[in-house]
């Protein structure tokens, strides 16, 4: 699923007052968006100035930026089900210091 998709789906689980905590995330992966996109025009600026592009170091680029996106979206998740789960002695939280509200 596309990681906006994604974002907006959490986003609509949780209640009003808790909202913008999706909206940090949204902003975060839409930076990186951008980043990866000034990469690829740099790359292509260089390109045509003849330099050439380590393919290898491409693939780590782009397998670490998607695990970054993977991994803002897993810690967005678990925000998420810790809200949902406030008041809920039983649950077991994802992060000790809990979420406010």
């Amino acid at each position: 699923m596309h990681s906006q998709n994604r974002v907006q789906q959490l986003k609509s689980q949780l209640p009003k007052e808790h909202k913008s905590i999706s909206s940090y995330v949204e902003h975060a992966l839409l930076s990186i968006d951008q980043l990866v996109e000034k990469h690829r025009c740099d790359n292509a600026a260089l390109a045509i100035y003849g330099e050439k592009i380590n393919g290898n170091e491409e693939r780590v680029y782009f397998d670490t930026i998607s695990q970054i996106k993977a991994d803002l979206l897993d810690t967005l998740e678990k925000t998420v089900q810790d809200v949902l789960h406030t008041g809920d002695k039983n649950w077991t939280k994802n992060y000790k210091d809990g979420v406010v509200g």
